[in-house]
């Protein structure tokens, strides 16, 4: 028999994420090309990504920060994108 390992989920310890997975096959590929330029920015450094404190985890997966995740929310909607929501717990 394998031994449990104890979880302890002292709130100090984690911080709490939303992952979205999106997709983008609904747009035209030169809407895909101002999606992200709005996602990541032309110069990599501005765009949702950089304000909002995103890991870009995936082609369509983002690891959004709690407070943050209303605003992604309303981005994926502005583009129509279709999109799962999780919220999960990051250790620090």
């Amino acid at each position: 028999m394998s031994a449990k390992k104890e979880v302890n989920l002292n709130s100090n310890d984690y911080k709490s994420m939303v992952l979205f997975s999106y997709s983008t096959k609904h747009l035209l590929k030169k809407d895909k090309v101002r999606f992200y330029y709005a996602l990541k920015g032309r110069d990599g450094k501005s765009g949702i990504v950089k304000s909002c404190k995103i890991d870009h985890l995936g082609r369509t997966v983002l690891l959004v920060p709690e407070k943050y995740a209303e605003e992604v929310e309303e981005f994926l909607k502005f583009w129509k994108c279709k999109f799962d929501k999780k919220e999960v717990l990051i250790k620090k």
